[in-house]
Parts: structure tokens; sequence; C-alpha cells
């Protein structure tokens, strides 16, 4: 079996042989066409590239002040709104802020207690006035009453509480 493999790849290869020195004269004949057919593509391309480079340049400079113009229109009508289309948006989702407590509620409030407190200080201090040095102050919550009575003497001329 194996000679008669063999004896086949003699033979497909002597065809292939033939076959080659067939293609090669072609082969070296295709070369000079080839090289010629790359030249021209190359010679074609170059005025093609002649051709076409002030017509791309021309469109190129009407276009770009076709779109600055358009960037100019967007930027003036367009973008305010959006602007504040996002803006109403951020105010609609925005968390509210916890209103502070104002300053004025306990400014006022100190300044009432404080008058208050000069008030009772000036009405105990008037009432002691009033008693004078040998009388006895009473406070009630009903009403004051101004007691006068000899001065003690474990007080030493002060005036006594009740």
């Amino acid at each position: 079996m194996n000679d008669v493999l063999r004896y086949r790849a003699a033979q497909a290869g002597g065809q292939v042989g033939a076959l080659a020195g067939k293609a090669m004269p072609i082969a070296q004949q295709a070369m000079p066409l080839a090289q010629n057919a790359g030249m021209t593509m190359r010679q074609g391309a170059g005025s093609a590239m002649s051709r076409t480079t002030p017509v791309v340049e021309a469109a190129r400079s009407w276009a770009a002040p076709q779109l600055e113009q358009a960037a100019h229109a967007i930027t003036e009508t367009i973008a305010p709104m959006i602007s504040d289309a996002l803006l109403t948006a951020a105010h609609k989702i925005e968390v509210p802020k916890p209103k502070q407590r104002s300053n004025r509620v306990l400014v006022a409030g100190a300044m009432v207690l404080t008058a208050a407190a000069g008030a009772a200080t000036a009405a105990a201090v008037r009432m002691r006035r009033n008693a004078g040095a040998n009388g006895a102050v009473t406070v009630t919550t009903e009403s004051v009453t101004v007691e006068t009575e000899p001065p003690d003497p474990d007080l030493d001329g002060r005036s006594r509480i009740v």
C-alpha cells in the first residue's frame, strides 16, 4: 500500500512541476504589468488628492462658521432653558432645611426676666426704705405689711423681716 501512495505522489508532483514550469513565464510577464498598475494608481491618487483638497478645504471653511453660529445660538437660547430646568428640578428635590430658632425670642425672654428681676429688686429696696431703720418688713403673697416695732437689741439696729 505504501508503494501505491508513493507512486501517486510522484505522479502528482510531476504534474505540479509541469504546471509550475508553464506558470513561471506567465508570472514573469505579469510582474511588469503589476508594477505599472501600481504606478498608475499612485499617480491617480495624487491627482485625485490635488483635485479634492481645495474642495474639502472650501467645505471646511464654510462649515466652521456654521458650527460656530450654531454653538452661539444654542448657548443663547437652549442652554439657559436647560439650566433653568435643572435648577428648578434641584430646588424641587432638595430637602428643606430646618428653620433656625430666632434669637429674638431668646433676647426678648432674657429682657423680660431681667426686667422682672429688676422690678422685684426695686420693690424690695423701696419696701426696706419705707420701713425705716426701726420698722420690720413683712412680705406675704396677699399684700405687703409694714410694721414698726422697737429695735431688737440682738439685731444691732438692723431691720427684721417677719
